[in-house]
Order: C-alpha cells, then structure tokens, then sequence
C-alpha cells in the first residue's frame, strides 16, 4: 500500500478519496523539517497546504514521487530541489478562484463603507448620544458613513482566474473595471500596458499575482504616492507583493485611505510588524482561499493529482512534468 504524507489537515473528503483508491494516508503532527523528515520516509506522495516545505526533507524522502499543492501558489515549494530528485509538482488551478474574488468585493466593501470602524466604536462606548443625536446623527459626527463602490474605478492587478471573477463582480456593482496583466493580450476587461494608469486614477487596487522576481515589491513608496489619497488596496494574491513598511507609512501619514491583506511577507507577520499598528488596516490570516467549499475543493483537487499520478497519468495541473520527461 503505497503512503501519502499530509503535511497539515485537509478536508475529510480528500483523505477519504485516497484511501478509497488504496493509499495509506498520514497526517504530518508538525510542519518543521525534522518533523516532515521523519515522517516522509516511505511516502510516494506529499499533499501540501501553505506552510513553506522545509529544505532538506524532499532530499531525504527515499520514495517520493509527488508534492501536490492545494492551490494555485507554488511559492512555498522549491521546484528546483524537487525537479533534482525526479519529484513531479502538481497543484489546483481555480478551485477555490470565487472564494478569494469574494473576499476582495467583501473587504472592498467593508473598508468603503467604514463598517470596522464603526463596530470598533461601538464595542469601545464611544458612540453616545450626549444631546438627543439619532444613530444616523452619530454616524455624521464621528464620520462613519463612507461611500458606494458603484461608479468607483477598480484596478485588478493579473488577470487570470480570480481577477476575471473579481472583473465580473465588480462590474456586476457599476464599477468602472481596468486591468494589468502583461501575460494577457485579450479581454472583455479594458487593458492598460502601463501600471502608472492604475496607480494614478484607482478608487481601489486589488493584487492578484503571484510573488515573482518582476512583483516583489512592486507597490512600494513611490507607487503609493501616486495612488489618490482616497484609494484602498487589497492585497490577496502574495506577500511580498506590496512594501509592507511602505504601506503602513503610507497608510498612517495619510497618502492612502485603507488596506486590506490576506498574504504577507513572513506568515504570520512577526509581533514587531508595522503593519500591526497601522491606521485604517484590515488584517486576515489568509482566508480568501480558504471557505469550507473551496477547502474541500482544492483538497479533492491535489488528492486527485496523486491518484493519477500513481496510475501512470499526468495531473490535470503540473509544474515541472516536461523537466521531469527530459
């Protein structure tokens, strides 16, 4: 029976899935490297979520065939050390696209419409009517309204499976789409070849690439200077992507109006981050991919990679198979 090592829980469904198709399934206890090496002895397959796959333990796996990724991101691999032991890196294409487009609409929404700020308020006592004020002549007063999204122009930075879905919702609330994404020649978003378009005239920027030598740091100091002072960014592609010093900088002296971010440079960020502190910040631990449904999906999705690959077939997504077959 052959082994596969799961590096941190998955749906039940997935493990289930393996199981049914005669794979011994088990559940890593930890995702440090002794831990991983102890425990990746035997395994044909490794099933990976987030956590970053520690270098040395693909050396030492002695039956390795396949690290299989529950998502998109492949960042948290080295594809190189795995192509250099004869190892085949899968991973789940737009399974879980809708969930992290959700999560872009919901954050834009909630920072547009201040509704943190006013929860926060509330919880704190400080929403008191002191002379008869309605709740609607409180919400004046300590500035809670905020503004519609319809009519706002939002600037989606890759174009690929989440930011056509992200294109489709926006547009869906009568906001004026614009996209980036210099892998892509055609589309029903209106296009721009030069970044400083999005960066000059966006209500809101929404980050969804991935982390690459050409994105690292791609939005630092001088870009958040361009952006309008009343513009917000959500950033639920990758850390790494945006400054993060930068943007709490800019954040609290005022050049933008709001973030929201899902991914960071160091998962989860250090007690000593800036962003921690920063003014107008909404902070969330990498939940845009992660609802129930595309949980279960990517989970299905990288277990399936596994099967096949075990029968000899090539998994619908791969990253290194053509390396492999040279």
């Amino acid at each position: 029976m052959k082994k596969v090592l799961i590096s941190e829980k998955i749906d039940d469904d997935a493990v289930q899935l393996l199981q049914k198709n005669g794979f011994d399934v088990e559940i890593s206890p930890a995702v440090d490297e002794a831990t991983l090496t102890e425990h990746i002895k035997g395994a044909f397959g490794l099933i990976m979520r987030s956590s970053k796959l520690p270098e040395g333990v693909v050396d030492s796996a002695d039956q390795l065939r396949i690290i299989s990724r529950t998502g998109t991101g492949i960042d948290n691999v080295n594809i190189d050390d795995a192509t250099k032991n004869h190892v085949l890196v899968a991973r789940v294409n737009g399974a879980n696209a809708y969930s992290v487009a959700e999560y872009v609409i919901t954050t834009m929404l909630a920072m547009s419409r201040r509704i943190y700020k006013s929860d926060r308020l509330f919880k704190a006592g400080q929403i008191v009517s002191t002379h008869g004020e309605s709740l609607p002549g409180l919400a004046v007063k300590y500035d809670l309204n905020g503004h519609e999204i319809r009519g706002k122009r939002l600037g989606i930075l890759g174009l690929g499976r989440i930011g056509k879905i992200i294109a489709k919702l926006g547009d869906a609330l009568g906001m004026d789409i614009i996209g980036y994404d210099p892998y892509v020649k055609a589309s029903d978003v209106k296009l721009t070849t030069d970044l400083n378009d999005i960066y000059n005239s966006c209500d809101f920027i929404s980050v969804n690439m991935p982390l690459t030598k050409e994105t690292k740091n791609l939005i630092a100091a001088k870009e958040l200077g361009q952006m309008k002072d009343s513009a917000f960014i959500v950033n639920a592609g990758r850390g790494g992507i945006i400054n993060e010093t930068d943007l709490a900088d800019a954040l609290n002296n005022g050049v933008v109006a709001g973030a929201a971010l899902d991914v960071f440079t160091e998962e989860p960020p250090r007690s000593d981050s800036p962003l921690l502190t920063a003014k107008n910040i909404l902070l969330t631990a990498h939940i845009g991919g992660t609802t129930y449904e595309a949980s279960k999906a990517v989970a299905i999705g990288a277990a399936q990679a596994v099967i096949d690959y075990s029968t000899g077939k090539k998994p619908q997504f791969t990253v290194n198979y053509k390396d492999l077959k040279n």
